[in-house]
This record gives structure tokens, C-alpha cells and sequence, in this order.
């Protein structure tokens, strides 16, 4: 009778236990509350079950999930050079916590059968699948220009590396599990969709993980190809789709940094209609080359805007940007004056286009990455032409001013770094140092690299790469397709981001190198890949 009782409480555990990884598997592109209250369910269930001794017998014999921990180790270590432990134990440690828990329940639990393995991975894509087309409709039927509305419960800087994630996750689990053409065409259209909704994103890192990993994904085509036409054909392919997709940017480039001739010796200084014209003819922003504040007669545009539109010309656009900035920019790109009479060649599309903060008549019919593109050449071009003084233009430029300050403050402490929960000192610091105007704005270095470094130091960052490594090495996880794309996207994501600074990214970065490390090997061997 205890048997059984025994047997039926484990059970029960065993359930619950992959009840909570497919919650968390669901809900990390869903919600952060709903995802901590799956984590809670999964420690309450470890801690209910009891049986420690043996749990740590299995533990002391992971060395792989020891060294998991030990990264988390890493970081209470630099508690005690640490010069805010207030922001450490807030922010730092706290959420890197599954960086404590997970490895430790992972390796202390029977790992589930290869069906449940399977439909846990089902369910993540499922959820990724719903979130995206969600975000998808909520922002093309209310005509949402804001695109990171796009990623409607986390930020998009996460639910793209998701996307791509299940983008190449889903086809392999249709091969293992089906032989089945029709479910492996549509599980390709899925995953079309879900690449498609990246780019409909504009998340420019996650564009560049994307390039990374077909790039890996060429390689092992080419490694695997049995003749010489293939090893050829496949490379050259690529070649051309990427030349085709990246030939609009030399468009965008010429756009941004063309300059129309302008004798500003000449200019006039009235309106037809007798008002006097504002020229500033020493600023430096341009549309297509003709300078955006020449021109300007505030009073007759503004008469002339509010009756057309139900926006005011003193407000905002839908963008949340001042609106007669947006108009001022979208009838220089027409070559037009910012006047009662340039108003009038405006059309009704043009004004709904202004208002929704389009501020190029040339970015009306172009894809949004290439609008993206063009956003961050103009913020680079300005930030160069200001002399690296103003930032506000785009995120490119913000990041490349961090990452100037950053390395400031790591000149200050290379080797151990400013301790944890520093990072704002840190900052506040190397932001001083290079006189940026991003000063007291209790920014993060947006580089994973840089963050680690300034923390902890190139001591901390070889220690954690070293201790990362060694649960690569121990679990052969780099024999697999799967976990090197993860990999991939997150390597290069860090270069641009904090991604494991917040619950999202640290979460999506912990559970799938555990899963990829103890469940995925479980599965059937991938096509075109070894274990």
C-alpha cells in the first residue's frame, strides 16, 4: 500500500513537473507574470517532492549542471567589489535566478518521455505562431504604425529571436515525428510566416541573427552536398538572394545622403501670400537632399493643415512625434515649400501618411525594414555630421554612443570590472568621460558583452564563456542543429543587446540551452545533422 501511494505521489510530481515546463514553454512569448508563476509552480513542485539526498547525489554527479550554476556564482562573487548591491540584488541577481534554479531541477529530474519532449517544443511554437498573428492583425487592421506594437505582450528584441527559434524548430519536429509531404510543406509555410513577421517586426538584430544563421545553414548544405555542382550552386544561391535583398539599401544610402544644390544667398523672404519665411540654413537635416528648414511659414501651414486633418499641427503624430517636424520633413521630400501654396500639392494619402508619422514620401511604398534601414542611415548620418553629438535620431546611434562610453568605464576596471549591480555607475562614468548627451539617463551599455565586461571584468566573461562552454561540451549539445542555431541567435543578439538583463531574455535563454542540453538529444536524430 505505501508502494503504491509512493508510486501515485510521484507520479502526481512527475505530471506536474512537465505541466510547468510546458506553462513556461507557452508563456514566455505571452506574459511575464503568467511565466513567473509557471517558474514558482516548478520550484514548489521540486521542493514538494522532497527526496534531497538522493537529488543531491544526482546533482554532485552533473558536473555539467554544476557548471550551469556556477555562472550564477560568478555573479555573487562580484558582490563584494560591488558599488550598488542595492541595484544587484534588485535587478542582477534576481533575474538571473533560473540561471540558479533550473540547471539544479533539470538535472535532479527524470528527464520526460521523447513524445512529451515533443509536444512541450509543440506547444512553444503554437504559442510564438498565435502571438505573432495576433500582433500581426491588432496592428494592420487599426493601422498601427508604431511596428513594435507588432510584438504585443514582451519586447520585440525577444519575440524575434523566438521567431526564429521556431521558425527552424518546427519543420525538423514535422520530419522526426511524420514522414508525411503535406505536414512538412505546411510546417515550411508556418515557418515562412513566422520569418515573414520578423521582418515585419524591423528588429534589425534579429535580422542579422537571421543572416548568421543562414549563413551557418549554407555551410552545412554545402558540407553535406555529394557533388561539386551542389557545393557550388547552393553558395552562389545564397549569394544572389542576399545581394537582391540588400541592392534597396544602396537606394536608401543615395537618399540619405544626397544634397541638392541651394543658394541660401537668395533665398526669399516672403510667402506668395506675404508671410515672412523662417530660413535656417545651418541646420543639417535633409529629405532627398533639399534642406527641411528653409521654407518654413508655421502660420499659413498651420491654418491650412487643421482643416484637413484631426490632428493638431502643434501636437503629435500617431508616431508620438511632434507633427509639424513629420510635415516639415515629408514636403522636403517632395522639394515643396512649407507654405499655404506647397500645402496645396499635398493629397489626401499624403496627409494620412504624415499623419501616421511617415516623414519621406519615399517610405510609403517601401517594405518597413528597408524604412527601418533608411531610419538608422539617417540617425548615423547626422550622428557623424553632428560630430557624434546627437543621439536622439535612432537606436543605432544611442548604441555606438554606449558603446564609446562603455569601454571607457572598462578602461577604468578591465580586469575585474566595477562589480555586480554597477552597471549605471559604470556608465554614469564612461558617459561623463566622453561627454555624452545620453548622461544621467541611467542607460545599459545595449551590448551583453559589454555589460559582462563592465561588471565583472575580463576575468568574469572568461569565467562565465569557460563554465558556459564546459555544459556545451559535457552535454554535446554542439552536435546539434537545433542548439547551434539557438546559439547563433543569441551570440550575435548580444552584441546589440542586454538580452539576458531582463526576465524574457534571461528565461528563453536558460530554459532552451536546457532543454537543447537534457531533453532534445532524447529525439530523433535531425535530418542533415549529427548528434
Amino acid at each position: 500500500m505505501v508502494v503504491t501511494t509512493d508510486t501515485n505521489r510521484l507520479s502526481i510530481h512527475r505530471t506536474v513537473y512537465f505541466v510547468a515546463l510546458c506553462l513556461i514553454a507557452v508563456f514566455l512569448p505571452l506574459s511575464r507574470y503568467l511565466l513567473t508563476v509557471s517558474e514558482i509552480l516548478l520550484i514548489v513542485n521540486w521542493l514538494a517532492e522532497a527526496d534531497f539526498r538522493a537529488r543531491f547525489n544526482r546533482l554532485k554527479n552533473d558536473r555539467a549542471a554544476i557548471a550551469f550554476v556556477l555562472i550564477y556564482a560568478v555573479n555573487v562573487i562580484g558582490l563584494l567589489w560591488s558599488r550598488d548591491t542595492d541595484f544587484a540584488l534588485r535587478q542582477d541577481l534576481l533575474h538571473k535566478l533560473p540561471t540558479l534554479f533550473l540547471p539544479v531541477i533539470f538535472a535532479t529530474t527524470p528527464v520526460p518521455h521523447g513524445r512529451k519532449i515533443r509536444i512541450m517544443l509543440l506547444l512553444f511554437i503554437i504559442s510564438v505562431l498565435v502571438v505573432s498573428i495576433i500582433g500581426f492583425f491588432s496592428t494592420f487592421i487599426h493601422s498601427d504604425p508604431y511596428f513594435r506594437d507588432a510584438s504585443p505582450y514582451i519586447p520585440g528584441i525577444y519575440f524575434s529571436m523566438m521567431l526564429i527559434i521556431a521558425a527552424f524548430q518546427l519543420p525538423l519536429l514535422v520530419k522526426q515525428q511524420t514522414g508525411s509531404g503535406l505536414y512538412f510543406y505546411l510546417s515550411l509555410a508556418i515557418s515562412a510566416w513566422l520569418l515573414f513577421f520578423l521582418l515585419y517586426l524591423r528588429a534589425l538584430s534579429a535580422v542579422a541573427s537571421l543572416i548568421a544563421v543562414m549563413i551557418f545553414l549554407v555551410i552545412i548544405m554545402v558540407r553535406k552536398a555529394d557533388t561539386l555542382f551542389v557545393k557550388i550552386i547552393v553558395p552562389a544561391a545564397f549569394l544572389l538572394l542576399a545581394g537582391l535583398a540588400a541592392w534597396p539599401l544602396t537606394a536608401v544610402y543615395q537618399q540619405v545622403h544626397a544634397e541638392a544644390k541651394t543658394d541660401f544667398s537668395s533665398l526669399p523672404a516672403y510667402t506668395a501670400l506675404g508671410t515672412p519665411y523662417l530660413h535656417d540654413t545651418v541646420n543639417i537635416i535633409r529629405e532627398n537632399g533639399n534642406p527641411v528648414y528653409i521654407y518654413l511659414a508655421d502660420d499659413e501651414l498651420r491654418d491650412a493643415w487643421n482643416e484637413m486633418s484631426d490632428l493638431d499641427f502643434d501636437g503629435r503624430d500617431l508616431m508620438g512625434q511632434e507633427l509639424k517636424y513629420t510635415l516639415y520633413r515629408y514636403m522636403s521630400s517632395l522639394g515643396i515649400r512649407k507654405d499655404s501654396e506647397g500645402f496645396s500639392g499635398l493629397t489626401g494619402n499624403d496627409i494620412r501618411e504624415i499623419e501616421k508619422g511617415t516623414t519621406n514620401y519615399l517610405n510609403v511604398r517601401r517594405p518597413g525594414i528597408y524604412i527601418r534601414a533608411y531610419e538608422e542611415l539617417m540617425s548615423l548620418h547626422i550622428y557623424q555630421a553632428s560630430s557624434r553629438r546627437e543621439t536622439s535620431w535612432g537606436s543605432l546611434t544611442k548604441r555606438i554612443d554606449l558603446w564609446r562610453a562603455s569601454l571607457e568605464a572598462f578602461k577604468k576596471h578591465p580586469v575585474t570590472g566595477w562589480g555586480t549591480g554597477s552597471i549605471l555607475k559604470a556608465m554614469d562614468y564612461g558617459t561623463g568621460q566622453t561627454g555624452s548627451k545620453l548622461s544621467g539617463l541611467n542607460m545599459k551599455p545595449h551590448s551583453q558583452y559589454l555589460y559582462i565586461l563592465l561588471t565583472l571584468g575580463i576575468a568574469g566573461l572568461a569565467a562565465i564563456a569557460f563554465l558556459y562552454g564546459y555544459f556545451v561540451i559535457r552535454k554535446r549539445a554542439y552536435q546539434s542543429f537545433m542548439f547551434v542555431v539557438f546559439l547563433i541567435v543569441f551570440l550575435v543578439n548580444f552584441a546589440g543587446n542586454n538580452s539576458l538583463e531582463s526576465q524574457p531574455g534571461q528565461d528563453l535563454f536558460v530554459f532552451f540551452s536546457l532543454i537543447y542540453g537534457y531533453f532534445y538529444p532524447l529525439l530523433k536524430k535531425e535530418p542533415g545533422f549529427i548528434y
